[in-house]
């Protein structure tokens, strides 16, 4: 049972891992639009020249591409985090099912359990 859930842990972790990294690439390097998170008015300015519009649309754009940078950046840790819990479930799976087999009623030295 733990083997089972140990290698779900990891293929979950992979898949968050490769979704991070494809939906940075189709964002950054395909030019994809992402969602638009934040969306701030253009800024009406009164100078002693008159009233002057200020645009926001590319602060917009940068806004939301670093939103969603950091958004990926957590998926992205998230996948490496369960993906090194499956590994840790499985590698003590393992050593478990080593020490079973051997069937050893004493606790074994440092060098057997280096072996395994």
């Amino acid at each position: 049972m733990n083997k089972i859930v140990g290698y779900l842990f990891v293929c979950v972790g992979i898949l968050l891992v490769f979704f991070s990294l494809v939906s940075m690439y189709k964002v950054f390097v395909d030019r994809q639009p992402v969602a638009p998170v934040v969306q701030l008015a253009d800024m009406n300015l009164q100078t002693q020249y008159g009233a002057m519009t200020v645009p926001m649309q590319n602060l917009n754009t940068l806004v939301n591409l670093g939103l969603f940078a950091v958004f990926m950046a957590f998926v992205l840790s998230v996948g490496a985090k369960l993906a090194g819990i499956g590994t840790q479930w499985l590698k003590n799976e393992r050593i478990h099912d080593a020490l079973l087999a051997l069937k050893l009623t004493e606790i074994p030295d440092e060098e057997k359990l280096k072996k395994l």
